[in-house]
Parts: structure tokens; sequence; C-alpha cells
């Protein structure tokens, strides 16, 4: 791989997370080009939706092989995102849609480590630098080229777990460009997704094989090792006249979540590509809570609203100053739909939002909604 760097930048909407553009690379490979699109985030505990610009910056390589696996570090800029309360110690996953054009079609999401944030209240969300694994598709012939369509933050709170996506509704492009160095002696192999649950399939893909050989994979540890072919309990791979691999493999039901790789052999050549097992998160619905008023006088009844709360559940509302009670209190009792209504007197200035939180059979308070509210 060129050891050159490419420095990208570019701007994207509102939200926790976002990312695009490109500032033109020192490497001749590189494309050159800065979009600021449009992106409508989703924002949880009632807040709605959000837009604005966004500075982001990419570094990474130039040039790459195909099936070749490279580093992107991104850093972005302050967010529109706000909170409505102060959160410290707030745990963060971040990831990012692109779409593929050029010498690749398809798309890809790309995952950067959690890493751990402190949040003020109504102030733009500056996002740590983060980096991200980006595999090239192993079919790749040209510049790759990357467009942002989507990008979302996994956040644990004290106020729930909550997933904010940015979509990207306008004004997108490419946000970085990589330029592929095909040897025709060697053999590639990429797997799209490259995240597949125990029992499911994934797509393999790959150039410079043995014309109508028999292509043989195996699911082998990360670096290689220990590999198995009853791993993989099916695959409908196959080698074209001009050498091009293609057809799915399906991970044996059973294997344990965590990181692999896939080998593939047709007797003369054989290419890895990695792969992990991960069962599938099953999506929750966020508990929302919305307020009748979201700016008061002190001593004013406000009515709260909430859905997608456990139904037949006793609800215990209250004002907070951050995670601090504000001594407002209520109560409400979900219908059999995991909806309530009910009021809640305001007295204090300091209150800055309403908690919702579940009381279970145990009167342990958990499952937490959150609604900002201004009191001057």
């Amino acid at each position: 791989m060129n050891k050159h760097t490419m420095r990208l930048v570019a701007g994207v909407g509102a939200g926790t997370l976002a990312i695009t553009g490109l500032l033109a690379a020192a490497a001749p490979a590189a494309l050159a080009g800065t979009v600021t699109p449009n992106v409508t985030c989703s924002l949880p505990l009632g807040q709605g939706d959000k837009s604005g610009p966004m500075s982001v910056t990419v570094d990474g390589p130039t040039t790459a092989k195909p099936g070749e696996t490279v580093d992107l570090k991104i850093t972005l800029g302050a967010s529109p995102a706000t909170s409505p309360a102060p959160l410290s110690g707030i745990k963060m996953t971040p990831s990012i849609d692109f779409d593929l054009s050029g010498g690749a079609t398809g798309k890809v999401t790309l995952a950067g480590p959690q890493t751990t944030i402190d949040i003020p209240a109504n102030v733009p969300i500056q996002s740590p630098p983060f980096s991200v694994r980006f595999q090239v598709p192993a079919t790749a012939d040209g510049t790759v080229e990357l467009t942002p369509t989507k990008t979302t933050t996994a956040t644990v709170t004290p106020y729930g777990n909550f997933e904010t996506p940015c979509t990207v509704t306008s004004g997108s492009g490419v946000a970085a460009g990589i330029a592929v160095e095909n040897s025709p002696e060697t053999a590639t192999l990429s797997a799209s997704p490259g995240s597949v649950e125990a029992g499911k399939e994934t797509t393999l893909a790959g150039t410079n094989w043995t014309p109508g050989a028999t292509a043989t994979p195996s699911l082998c540890a990360v670096d290689g090792t220990a590999c198995n072919p009853a791993g993989l309990s099916a695959n409908t791979l196959s080698i074209a006249a001009g050498g091009a691999l293609s057809g799915t493999v399906t991970v044996a039901a059973g294997t344990a979540d965590g990181s692999y790789s896939v080998q593939v052999t047709d007797g003369t050549r054989t290419a890895s590509t990695p792969l992990t097992v991960k069962k599938v998160d099953v999506p929750v619905a966020q508990r929302k809570v919305t307020l009748s008023k979201s700016t008061v006088r002190p001593w004013t009844f406000v009515k709260v609203s909430g859905e997608n709360f456990t139904p037949n559940t006793l609800i215990a509302l209250a004002g907070v100053q951050g995670a601090n009670p504000t001594f407002n209190f209520g109560v409400a009792w979900t219908d059999k739909h995991g909806k309530f209504s009910s009021w809640i007197l305001v007295t204090s200035k300091k209150t800055t939002g309403i908690t919702a939180v579940e009381i279970d059979t145990s009167f342990k308070f958990d499952k937490l909604g959150m609604a900002g509210i201004t009191v001057k």
C-alpha cells in the first residue's frame, strides 16, 4: 500500500454524528472535492428532528490492493444536535454508511469503537475523533469512491440506550477516493456483508482465480489458522472463465459470536477475508416523552404524555436538573398499548427536564424516558 496519506475535509448536517466531504489529496491517485450535504437526524427523548452543517476530516491511504483492509481516521466538528440535560460518562459508538461508486459498487457500514464522552446541556455536541476499518472490495478496479448516506450513534445514557440516525437528504457527494492497485497474479477475496449471524450467508467475490476450478471455503481463526471447512455449512461458489470468483457461503448454525476469517482455495491459489459472526440486535422502540408546554413559568401544570413504555405499568414522573431531582413529582399508569398521559406541577426554575420512569413490581426504578423543558 502507498504510505502517503490523503486528507479529506467536508461537512454534513445535524446529528450526534455524520460524515462527508473531500479535500484534495497529495497523491495524484486520490480524488478531490468538497461537499456539504443536508442531513436530517431523528433525535431521542422527544427532541424531534434537527439539521445543520458539521465539518469532518478524514485521514487514510490513497491506494490499496483489492480485498485489502485499510484504516480511516474520522475527526468531526461540532454538531447542531444538543442534549436537554448535561450528561457525564456517556458511552457512544459511531457508525457511518457509504454508497460505493467508481471502481466498485454497493453499500458499506463502517463502525468505530465505543468511546466515553461528557455532553453539556444545550451545547452543540462534539464527538471525539475515531477510527474505522474499510475493506476494499476484492473485485474493485480503478478508484473506489465513498459517498456518505447516513450516520448513526448508539449511546448508553442514564435515560436509556438510544440510536440516533442522521440521513443525508440532499447535497451529498464523494467523500473519499482510494485508487486500487490490482496485481494480476494475486487472487483476491472479500465478503459482503462482513458481519453475519450464525446460520446466515454472506456473499464472496474475488478476482484472479483459476478459471473453472473448484473453490473450497473454510472458516478460520482471525489469524488464518485453525481452518475448518465444516464451519461453513453450505456454499454456492464458482469461478468464471475470466477468473472471477462469486457466490455465497453460509456460516454453520451454532458458531460462536466473534472475529473469524474465510479462506478459499482452488487448488492452486488461496486468499482470505475477515468475517465477524454476531447475533443481530433486535431494535427496541425508544420510549418517547412529550410535554404540552416546553417553556413555562414556575408553578405551572404541564401535561406529560408517553409512548413505547411497558403496558399496564406504574410510571413515576419527576422534574430534574441533569440527573438531579428538583422535587417536582407526579405519577401515571400506562394503558395496554404502553401509552400514558398525566399532569405534573413544575415549580422550580432549576428544572431542565421531565423524566418518566417505569416502576416494576419490586419497586425498582427502570426504563426511563425524558423531555426537556425551560422554566423561567
